[in-house]
C-alpha cells in the first residue's frame, strides 16, 4: 500500500483474482484502470476505493457464484 491507495497486485489480491488476470481484464478494456504513477523508475497503477469497488463489479459481472467464468452463450 502507497498511502491510501493499493498497488495492482495487492488490488488483484483483495479483490481474489490474479494479478495476470486483473492485467488482461485491462488490456482487454473490460475496465478502466488508473494511470500509472512513477515512483523512482518504476511505473505502478495505484487503485483507490472507488477503482477497487468498480472492479468488484467487474468481477461480478464476469464471474458465477461457485467460482469459475461464466459460459458464453447458452445451457451446454
Amino acid at each position: 500500500m502507497i498511502g491510501n491507495k493499493l498497488t495492482t497486485a495487492e488490488t488483484a489480491r483483495r479483490v481474489g483474482i490474479h494479478q495476470v488476470t486483473l492485467q488482461k481484464w485491462i488490456a482487454a478494456g473490460k475496465l478502466k484502470a488508473p494511470k500509472p504513477v512513477l515512483i523512482g523508475a518504476v511505473g505502478y497503477r495505484l487503485w483507490s476505493a472507488k477503482d477497487v469497488a468498480a472492479l468488484l463489479k467487474v468481477k461480478q459481472a464476469i464471474y458465477r457464484k461457485g467460482g469459475g467464468l461464466k459460459k458464453k452463450g447458452g445451457n451446454r
